[in-house]
Parts: structure tokens; sequence; C-alpha cells
């Protein structure tokens, strides 16, 4: 008893360490970068509403769940850029507890891989950094299914209660949510014709949940209903979440301009490469030795993939369905791995092919970005020099691929030569840690720059127009301008051709006194006046016809990726670096010129 209870404490004791290193990862800087116009938008639901300023002719929230917690994280805490993303941050970090619901078929150690591996997932990490729902949304399907589950195994009314609750929370999430419920239709579907004998085990569960069916669905509705209203303050939200939910029967039309299919590819494989090639691993050690479990994971992944690369409403955020169920593979194929290799005896010899698979991996990349600052510096890839002692000699740039693509294939000739000459078990075991390591490594960097070093850049991909630092330079000038004004960093009359739920907005809020307007005329005579500034045009012509003269400064607000034919060295460049060309829209913030020569005189 003793032993068992020991065992429990250390098993709670990792997933404590684990949401903590999900929570230290998703709140660490967590407003370095402007809100997007798409976050914007959310949050400004929810700070009118805090002022008493929103009304009927306000468009709807997309996610009435994120407008529900991010106004209670207004209410108790200032509204900011880390404030408006604060709930979804949390609701991400407490993901990481979703495996334990799950261990008595998982088994306790995968489960715990599995936690580990969702507080580390790029596509998780970026979704709960976010202003916006749809993090909310998977955490109430997923917890919603392991308390419902928890209630078949033990029928306590406390579990289908706490499932209700959970399902309405995700229901209110909006749109998201029935994406998820969507895959999980289909997966039951696809799991109950390849294996004709679930269909029993499903019919007694839907019998034992349809008992108490009024308990479940009053704790659903109202759960809902207090969510999407934010507790009866915005009964437009039950409209919000109608709203929402039509526009993703639309985003099933043909016509619908969602992100690319290569784009969501493109981020499971770079961003999430541990992912990818364990849980394709684990697929197919699943269908091997009949593990029922992974294999309804297994059939999840690729109905979560099917639909983000087939349906025409598609953004980025749908890549989270697709990464939670691939870390669920992979954490659950490198426990089974792991637990089936493991001999105290055998661990010098692995820590030495670890070591040579380690360098391998390195010299590898150290030869793709050589490759790569090649191509930066020239793009004409015929050849190049290699300096040995004062000598010269030509050599093929390709050279550096060549060495990479060999390097790679020894870590596979290593790994069978110390199985041929020592140990298989050693062997498996040391190649299994050794290529887990290198691509935990990629999983980490490429999350970290898309997180922090670059979360603002569309090299990243993960927002198509993210908003610039340079939003938050316009509004010092325009705290510096106001404060010479009138004597208050924020009284100042500022009219803004912009629209009225944008970025400009969200960084405006502060200004009671700032009128947002679809066109400038000569009527016009705020002291300050922002306006579009447009790249086609010469300097000297962008000054607007206004009320009186004024004097103007551009900043970059927004930036987007350049429209450029790509080839495969500016690609190498991305891969390795995150080069690539973008642009950037731009707004002039116009002073009066009797406040400018006012404020260059207290200046003096």
């Amino acid at each position: 008893m003793t032993s068992q209870r020991s065992l429990l404490t250390v098993e709670r004791s990792l997933y404590l360490a684990f949401f903590a290193l999900a929570l230290a990862l998703r709140l660490y800087q967590l407003n370095a970068h402007p809100l997007t116009d798409a976050e914007a938008r959310e949050a400004l639901l929810a700070y009118r509403l805090i002022r008493g300023t929103v009304d009927s002719s306000a468009a709807f929230p997309h996610s009435p769940a994120y407008f529900f917690f991010t106004y209670l994280s207004f209410l108790v805490f200032d509204a900011s850029d880390a404030t408006a993303r604060l709930a979804p941050a949390l609701f991400g970090s407490a993901f990481v507890f979703l495996p334990a619901f799950f261990s008595d078929r998982l088994g306790r150690a995968p489960a715990l891989f599995v936690g580990g591996l969702l507080a580390v997932s790029s596509g998780l990490l970026a979704a709960a950094r976010s202003a916006d729902g749809a993090i909310i949304a998977l955490f109430g399907l997923g917890f919603g299914l392991g308390a419902l589950r928890r209630y078949l195994a033990a029928e306590a009314s406390a579990w289908l209660i706490a499932s209700g609750v959970l399902f309405g929370i995700g229901l209110a999430a909006g749109a998201a949510f029935l994406t998820g419920l969507f895959i999980v239709g289909v997966t039951s579907l696809v799991v109950i014709w390849v294996n004709s004998d679930e269909r029993s085990a499903l019919r007694e569960a839907w019998a034992r949940v349809w008992g108490q069916g009024k308990t479940f669905l009053m704790a659903l509705g109202l759960t809902a209903l207090v969510v999407a209203t934010t507790a009866s303050m915005y009964r437009l939200g039950l409209g919000a979440l109608g709203a929402s939910w039509m526009d993703w029967l639309r985003g099933f039309a043909l016509s619908a301009s969602g992100r690319s299919p290569q784009t969501i590819l493109t981020f499971l494989i770079v961003y999430e490469p541990l992912f990818v090639v364990f849980g394709v691993l684990g697929a197919v050690r699943a269908f091997r030795t009949a593990h029922r479990p992974a294999q309804r994971l297994s059939w999840f992944s690729l109905v979560a993939l099917a639909f983000v690369t087939l349906y025409g409403g598609r953004t980025l955020f749908d890549v989270i369905w697709v990464s939670a169920p691939l870390a669920a593979l992979a954490g659950w194929v490198l426990a089974e791995i792991f637990a089936s290799a493991w001999a105290r005896q055998e661990w010098p010899l692995i820590a030495a092919q670890v070591g040579v698979i380690a360098a391998l991996f390195i010299f590898s990349a150290l030869n793709l970005a050589a490759l790569a600052e090649q191509a930066r510096a020239n793009p004409d890839f015929s050849q190049g020099t290699l300096s040995i002692s004062g000598l010269s000699i030509p050599v093929s740039r390709l050279s550096y691929l060549y060495l990479s693509l060999l390097a790679l294939g020894l870590v596979f000739v290593v790994s069978y030569l110390f199985g041929m000459g020592w140990s298989p078990r050693a062997a498996r075991l040391g190649l299994t840690l050794g290529s887990s390591a290198a691509l935990l490594c990629v999983n980490l960097s490429a999350g970290w720059g898309l997180t922090q070093l670059r979360a603002n850049d569309p090299v990243e991909l993960w927002w198509e127009k993210p908003t610039a630092d340079g939003l938050r330079r316009l509004v010092q000038v325009l705290s510096n301008t106001s404060n010479y004004a009138v004597g208050d960093a924020h009284d100042i009359q500022v009219a803004v051709q912009a629209p009225p739920d944008g970025a400009l907005a969200w960084a405006l809020r502060g200004y009671p006194h700032a009128a947002f307007v679809e066109v400038l005329g000569a009527n016009v005579d705020s002291p300050v006046v922002i306006a579009p500034f447009d790249e086609l045009q010469p300097p000297e012509a962008q000054n607007p016809q206004l009320g009186s003269s004024y004097v103007g400064q551009s900043f970059p607000v927004r930036y987007s990726l350049a429209p450029a034919q790509a080839t495969w060295p500016d690609q190498l460049n991305w891969l390795m670096f995150r080069r690539a060309s973008t642009q950037f829209e731009r707004v002039i913030i116009w002073v009066r010129q009797d406040i400018q020569q006012l404020q260059t005189a207290q200046g003096r």
C-alpha cells in the first residue's frame, strides 16, 4: 500500500511539473507583441461590455466562451494584451492533465509521456497564446469525454454533471467545438465500421447516459447559456453562438477562403516533427498490436487531418485537432518502446550510440545551415570553393546537401551495426532516444521561435498579417502629444481612418475622444489624425485634405509575406533560419501644426 501511494504521489508530481512547464511557456511574455486584428476584435467586445459601451449594432464575438472568460479577466485585472490572452493560456496549460483521465486504457507511463508532449506542442502552445476560443473548445471536448468515461466506469452522477458542464463550455466556445464534435462523430462511425464489436459497447454507453439524460442535458444547457450570455449580461451571446455555427457551415462551401492546405501540412511537418514521426509509428504499432485505444487515436488523427485539409473555412487553429491525438500516439509509442527495451546493464552501450547519433544529427543540421547561408550569399548553386591550407578547391555547393543526407543515412547504419554487433534491443532504444531527442529539440526550437522570438512575424505562418511593434510606438507618440496639448496622456481628440474593431482600435481603447471615420475630409480639424499610408504615392502626396495644416510621421502597423515565387533555396532559408521577404502596411499620425510647434517649443 505504501509503494502504491508513493507511485501515485510521484505520478501526480510529474503532472504538476508538466503543468508548471506548460504554464511558464504560455504565460512568459504574453504581452510581448500587440494583438492582431482578429484578436483585437474579440478582446474589444469584452472590453466594451466592461465599459458599458457595447450595443446591439456591434459585431458578434466568434467565441462566446472566450468572450465570457476574457470579460472575467478584464473584470479582475486591467485590460491589456496579456489579460486578453490569459484565459486561453490557462486552459491550454491545464490541458496537460487530460491524459490522466485515460491512463487506465493507455497506461500510467504512456499517459505521463503524453502529458509532457502536450506541454511542449508548438501548435497547442501557439493556440493557447492567442486571443481565441479554439483551445477552450478543445479543452471542453477533451475533458468532457474524460469525465464521461469516469461516469461510465463508476456511475457517479457528479462525473456526469461535470461532463455536461465541460461540454457546455466547449459548446459555448463556438464553431471550433463543432469541428471537434464532427471529427469525434466521424471517428466513431469509422471505428464501428472497422470493429463491429465496438457497436455494442457504444450502444451500452449511450443507454447509460440516456438513462440520466435530463441531468446531463440540464448541466450542458445551463452552462452553455450562462457562458454564452455572460451570466445574462450579454443576451446577444446566443445570437453570437448561432452566428458562429452558421459561419462554420458556410466553411463547407467550395468558395470559402481559408488558409491553404499546404500551410496546414507545412506547419505540422516543420513545427511538430516529433509528433508526426512518432505519431505515424504509433499508428502502425497500434494496428500491429491491436491496441484499441491507440487505434481510435489513429483514426481520430486521420479524420482530423482529412477535415482540416478539405474544409474550406480552415484556419491554422484547426491544427490543434491533429496535434493533440498525434501527441497522444507519440507519447504512447515512446513509452512502449522504452518499457520493452529497458535494460540497466545496456545503458553504457545505449549512451555511446546516442552520442554518435547526436553528432550525426548536428553534422547534418550544420551542413543544411551552411547550404542556406550559401544560398543567401549567392543564389547560384553551380559551384563554390573549399579552402584547405590556403588551397582553393572548386566544389559543388550541393555537396552540403549530400553530406547532410549522408549523415542522416549513417544514423540508421550505425544503429544497425550496434544491433548486429551487440544488442538489437539496445540499438532500438538508442535509435529511439537519439532521434526523439533530436526531433524534440526541433519541436522546442520551432515553438520558441513561433511564440517568443518572432511571434509577430509572418514568416512563422501562425498569423497571416500580424501586428507590428510600430503600433506601440505610435501610441507612445500619441500619448506624448496629448500630454503636451491637453495635459493628459489620453484626453486628446483623435480622428482615425480605420475600422473600429481592429488592432488600431484596441491600441486606442484608452482614448475616449478617438473617433473612427471611413473618410477624412476638409471638415476634420482634430488635433491628431491617424490615416493609412499609401505605399504607391510619394511622401509629399500623403497629406490628406483636412481643415488645418498637419505634420506627420509614419509607423508600420501590420506585416505580411511579400508575394514572390519561392525557389528551393528560398524554402531552405525559411526552413533553417525563417528568412523570407516581408512587406508592411503603415499608417501616418498627423499632428496639427500648432500642436506640433507648441510641443517643439516646450521640448527645447
